[in-house]
């Protein structure tokens, strides 16, 4: 059976050895940017923005 921890340990490997880096950068520049969102998923994310700023949390970035 495959441990949580030994398959992150792996990715972690696999992901040095490709070059890839979790920079803010990098993980920005993959961001889905939205421009085919439906109305529905851009209220839903509108609602979850605000929700977060309600409780006193930073709201997780997205595009809508």
């Amino acid at each position: 059976m495959l441990r949580l921890d030994d398959l992150l340990h792996d990715i972690s490997v696999r992901k040095k050895v490709l070059g890839l880096t979790e920079t803010p950068e990098r993980i920005e520049s993959l961001r889905n940017k939205g421009a085919l969102r439906t109305p529905a998923k851009r209220e839903l994310l509108r609602r979850m923005e605000s929700r977060a700023k309600a409780a006193g949390k930073d709201p997780v970035r997205a595009y809508f």
